[in-house]
C-alpha cells in the first residue's frame, strides 16, 4: 500500500469515528434543530439520553432545543402549561451545558418569553411564571458569566409595566381593602418599586384598623412578608406612633384552627432597617366567646386571665400594648409568632 493510500485510510478512519460518536437519536436530534423542528429535537435527543450515549456538545444542543421549543410555543399560547416543562428541563440541564452562545441562547428565550407571560392578560399565576422566568434567566447569566443586560432590561421593562396596570386598577378598586389586596400582587415581583411602595404606604394607613387574610388563592403564591390564612390576622383600632413609642389597641383574629393562648408580649414591632422591640401588655384585655343566653348562642368578652386571653379558633383578641424605642427608629409592621410558630402580620403606613 502506498504512503497516500495509508494517509487516505487513516483519515476516513478518524472521520468515521468522529461522525459515529454521536448516536441515531442524537443526529436525528441535530437535524431536527437545524430544521426549526424542536419539539421532534427534543424528543429525539432526550431518547438519545435516556439510552446513555451521547457527545460532548449533547446539552448544549439539548437546552437550545427545550428553549427554541418553548419560544415557539409561547409565540402561539405564552399560558401554555407546556412552557413550565420545557424551562424545568432547562433549568435541570443547564449545568452541564458550556457553549457560550447556548447559554446567551437560553438567556434571552427566558427573557423573551417572561415578558409575554406577564403581558398576556392571563391568569395572575403566569405573571408569576414570566417573573421567575426572567429572574431565572438573570441568575443564569451571571453564574455563567454571559451578559445579563437584555434579561435586567426586559425585567425592568415588565416590572414597569405591571406596576402602572396595578396602580390603574387599585384606582377604582372601590373599596380599600380590595386597593391594598391589589397592590399586593405586584409587590410579590415588585417589592422595591418606588411607586408602588408610595401606593402600599398610603393605603396602609388607612387599613391599619381592619383585617386583611392573604391566602394562597388570592395572592397566587404563598410569600413570607404577606400573612397566610392559616395563621393569625392583626387589626389595630386605634394607634398612636411618636418619635420614641407606640401605643394603641390591638385585634388578634385566630386562624389557625386550634384554641390558642395570645400573649400580648410576643408582638414585636419591626422598624423598616429589620431592628425589633417587644410589646408591653398595659391592660384591658379580652378574647371573644361563644355561650349561651336565653337559650340563644351569643358572643361574651371574657377579659384576660393575668396577661393572657383564650382566643378560641375564628374569635377575636382585644389588648392595650406598647411598645418603646429610641429616636431613629422608624416602625414598618407587627409581627405575632407563638410558640407553635403559627405567625401573623400587619403592616402600619407610615406618614
Amino acid at each position: 500500500m502506498s504512503k497516500k493510500l495509508s494517509l487516505l485510510v487513516i483519515l476516513l478512519g478518524v472521520a468515521v469515528a468522529f461522525t459515529g460518536c454521536k448516536s441515531k437519536n442524537e443526529s436525528n436530534g441535530d437535524r431536527y434543530l437545524k430544521e426549526g423542528r424542536y419539539r421532534n429535537a427534543v424528543n429525539s435527543y432526550t431518547n438519545a439520553l435516556q439510552k446513555g450515549k451521547v457527545s460532548k456538545d449533547f446539552y448544549d444542543n439539548f437546552v437550545v432545543a427545550y428553549i427554541s421549543a418553548a419560544k415557539q410555543t409561547a409565540k402561539k399560547n405564552a399560558s401554555d402549561d407546556l412552557i413550565r416543562s420545557y424551562a424545568e428541563q432547562i433549568f435541570k440541564n443547564m449545568p452541564n451545558v458550556k457553549n457560550k452562545a447556548a447559554i446567551d441562547s437560553v438567556v434571552q428565550g427566558l427573557s423573551e418569553i417572561g415578558l409575554a407571560q406577564i403581558n398576556g392578560d392571563f391568569e395572575y399565576e403566569y405573571t408569576l411564571q414570566g417573573f421567575r422566568n426572567l429572574d431565572s434567566a438573570i441568575s443564569i447569566a451571571k453564574k455563567n458569566g454571559a451578559s445579563a443586560n437584555f434579561a435586567e432590561a426586559t425585567r425592568k421593562k415588565a416590572e414597569d409595566a405591571l406596576v402602572k396596570r396595578v396602580l390603574e386598577s387599585a384606582e377604582g378598586a372601590g373599596n380599600d381593602i380590595t386597593t391594598e389586596y391589589v397592590l399586593l400582587e405586584a409587590e410579590v415581583v415588585a417589592p422595591g418599586n418606588a411607586d408602588l411602595k408610595k401606593a402600599l404606604n398610603k393605603i396602609r394607613l388607612k387599613t391599619r384598623d381592619t383585617f386583611l387574610i392573604f391566602a394562597e388563592e388570592i395572592i397566587g403564591q404563598r410569600a413570607s412578608r404577606l400573612v397566610d390564612k392559616y395563621g393569625y390576622v392583626i387589626a389595630f383600632p386605634n394607634i398612636s406612633i411618636s418619635s420614641t413609642g407606640t401605643t394603641g389597641e390591638v385585634s388578634i383574629w385566630n386562624s389557625t384552627g386550634n384554641n390558642v393562648a395570645f400573649e400580648p408580649g410576643l408582638l414585636k414591632l419591626v422598624s423598616k432597617t429589620g431592628e425589633s422591640v417587644s410589646a408591653k401588655y398595659t391592660g384591658g384585655g379580652w378574647c371573644g366567646m361563644d355561650g349561651v343566653v336565653g337559650g340563644q348562642y351569643k358572643e361574651s368578652r371574657n377579659p384576660f386571665k393575668g396577661s393572657t386571653g383564650e382566643l378560641r379558633t375564628e374569635k377575636t383578641c382585644n389588648a392595650k400594648i406598647s411598645f418603646a424605642y429610641s429616636k431613629g427608629f422608624e416602625p414598618d409592621y407587627v409581627d405575632y409568632r407563638d410558640k407553635d410558630n403559627n405567625i401573623g402580620r400587619k403592616y402600619l403606613g407610615y406618614k
